[in-house]
């Protein structure tokens, strides 16, 4: 039924509803002194019913007007809306400054606007979302909030991008143009390697012969002086709502101590966490990691180890942490912000500087650096200063002093979306 259809009802309905309730007023004087008075209480039923018979048929239109219009917004937030993102600087191999952005557990609240707008500020070159982008039926609402890095973006996929369905995993397929969930890529005398820690990754499988391979390689290359990984499933963990993945750290963590590991962005616990540089225990517990440097930060080519961090804050609810490992060197709980990664390419030394931003005026919440030499001396290195956001040049400052942050819940300030049941149960995982 249309709007002017309904429009006619109620119209017609209000115009009978006040002649009949002139007419029991008048039959009301009427009926007081006539021998009619008898059938008085059956016309006012009558109106009754007749008026409850009106109301109850405009609030059904009114009903399937809104039904209507729900069904019309699901539609339009279910249709999958195409759109073609990129990283189109792959492969730059110029020996100059960058920095890259990475978080995870986005969704599509205001908070992940507030992450992705706080990125904006720091002008990354290239970013990482760490899994868990989307928490809808399709991602048609994170892609839109992520548009202003549609030409800087390498994705890493997660639980609800790979299990809520195949139109969903089709979008991002053909969004980022992705023949496999998992990848590598260079950048600067970084390589970058992309994991997918909710596809097979067994020995014997495709992302693990891929992978074993990858890495050898890129150990080998002279010119390249870093090696990132990004995975969703975490390796190691404080106590949180999710377990440390027990079978992935097994397979992999050896393999990135063999090849050099720098550092490796992980998401799936909604909140941050950064490891000291640590080793695999091979001898022991792997859930217990080797400590190799207790330094919060100051780490350099003597430290080894890999640094782990959990960046699950890109905007999609908290998650507790109920204590903090011996082996991590600082956590944060209940804020939302984006780990910050600066590359400064010199010679004969490079330098990565991690600084996790909160999203509330951008304070700085952790940072750690590790310096190191370059694998290829034989360059002309003319370091490149960053823009600040008014445009003028800067040099960065990497040896702020951060005092490690103690874990904190929401205070209220800023606002965790609701909690959802989405927490599979993972064979997987430490016990």
């Amino acid at each position: 039924m249309t709007y002017r259809n309904i429009g006619i009802v109620i119209g017609f309905s209000a115009i009978f509803l006040v002649f009949t309730s002139n007419i029991v007023m008048n039959s009301d004087h009427f009926l007081q002194g006539a021998p009619f008075k008898k059938h008085k209480n059956n016309v006012s039923k009558f109106v009754k019913k007749l008026k409850e018979r009106i109301k109850h048929q405009v609030e059904v239109h009114h009903h399937d007007i809104k039904k209507k219009d729900d069904k019309k917004k699901d539609d339009k937030k279910t249709a999958i809306v195409q759109h073609e993102y990129n990283f189109a600087d792959e492969g730059d191999n110029k020996r100059i400054d960058f920095n890259f952005a990475a978080a995870g557990d986005f969704g599509c609240s205001k908070n992940a606007e507030n992450t992705v707008s706080n990125m904006k500020d720091k002008k990354p070159e290239l970013v990482l979302p760490l899994g868990d982008l989307s928490y809808d039926k399709s991602a048609n609402c994170w892609l839109d909030l992520i548009s202003p890095f549609s030409n800087e973006l390498k994705v890493t996929l997660g639980f609800h991008d790979v299990n809520d369905g195949a139109p969903k995993m089709n979008q991002y397929n053909d969004t980022f143009n992705m023949k496999e969930p998992f990848g590598s890529f260079d950048y600067r005398h970084v390589h970058f390697v992309t994991m997918s820690s909710e596809s097979e990754y067994q020995p014997g499988s495709a992302q693990y012969n891929f992978i074993i391979d990858d890495l050898n390689k890129a150990s080998e290359n002279k010119d390249i002086d870093w090696i990132v990984v990004t995975t969703y499933g975490p390796f190691y963990t404080s106590p949180s709502t999710h377990n440390a993945e027990k079978v992935l750290r097994e397979i992999y963590h050896p393999l990135f101590e063999k090849y050099d590991v720098d550092l490796v962005l992980q998401a799936h616990n909604h909140n941050y966490q950064r490891t000291y540089p640590i080793s695999y225990n091979s001898a022991g517990d792997s859930a217990n990691p080797i400590v190799k440097n207790q330094n919060m930060t100051g780490y350099n080519n003597d430290t080894k180890g890999t640094i782990f961090a959990i960046v699950g804050t890109g905007g999609e609810s908290f998650y507790p942490l109920a204590s903090q490992a011996p082996y991590v060197a600082n956590q944060i709980g209940g804020k939302f912000g984006f780990l910050d990664v600066d590359i400064s390419n010199g010679n004969p030394h490079t330098k990565l500087t991690g600084t996790f931003y909160d999203n509330r005026g951008g304070n700085i919440s952790d940072q750690f650096t590790i310096e190191k030499e370059i694998k290829n001396k034989d360059v002309d290195v003319q370091p490149e200063l960053q823009s600040s956001s008014d445009g003028s040049e800067k040099s960065i400052n990497k040896d702020v002093d951060v005092q490690p942050e103690l874990q904190s819940s929401s205070d209220g300030s800023e606002k965790s979306s609701s909690d959802r049941d989405y927490l599979p149960s993972c064979d997987n995982c430490d016990k």
